[in-house]
């Protein structure tokens, strides 16, 4: 493990993450409570979270990432109350919490927004389904007027209407459009000025998620 300070690195696509607003990672992790953990630069971070582990990022403008492909997923039932606890008590402690997460082979793609352990905003699909749609559409949302197809519309049962050319599906692209709206779009950290520093890497505790 590597804690020699880098640069940061764009990530996003087939992984999950919050953004979190804090001025110390420990102060992320701690509030996790993990196991095992480790100081790590972004390289090996995003290593150890492409392989299960957990990377708390350096500060970047404000925000602490938490990145790990083995976040419970939004819109699945069997982590909905995993995840919902997750969301709640980030929130309540720093103010706000942001999730992401998208993956290519299932299709899925979902962001969310809770502010002082209140959900304003959540939205998850995969599979051709929309799992998951709560709350207003935000501000930022509204301005990159996505317009989806919707499976349980009265004419979605019309083959014309899956063929209409003004809506369309949720994708990756949209997860990171609607990251930068609420918070940092990762694809584009290394377009940002900021300075090198390196984060934590840790795992979930037994039984935790």
């Amino acid at each position: 493990m590597d804690a020699m300070p880098d640069l940061p690195i764009p990530f996003g696509y087939k992984m999950a993450w919050l953004a979190i607003p804090a001025s110390d990672p420990a102060e992320v992790m701690n509030s996790l409570g993990l196991d095992g953990a480790e100081r790590a630069n972004w390289l090996t971070g995003y290593r150890a979270a492409y392989a299960g582990r957990l990377f708390v990022s350096p500060v970047v403008r404000g925000w602490v990432f938490v990145v790990c492909r083995e976040l419970p997923p939004l819109g699945h039932p069997p982590h909905e109350a995993q995840w919902h606890s997750l969301m709640h008590s980030l929130s309540k402690k720093f103010g706000e919490a942001q999730y992401f997460a998208t993956h290519r082979v299932s299709a899925f793609h979902a962001w969310s927004r809770f502010v002082r352990g209140e959900e304003q905003r959540s939205f998850a699909y995969a599979d051709g389904q929309t799992l998951v749609d709560r709350g207003s559409k935000t501000p930022g949302e509204l301005k990159l007027a996505y317009r989806y197809f919707d499976e349980n519309a009265p004419e979605a049962e019309s083959d014309e209407y899956w063929n209409r050319s003004n809506l369309s599906y949720p994708d990756e692209q949209h997860v990171m459009e609607v990251a930068e709206r609420w918070s940092i779009n990762p694809t584009k950290l290394d377009k940002l000025d900021s300075a090198p520093g390196s984060g934590w890497v840790a795992t979930f505790k037994r039984g935790q998620m």
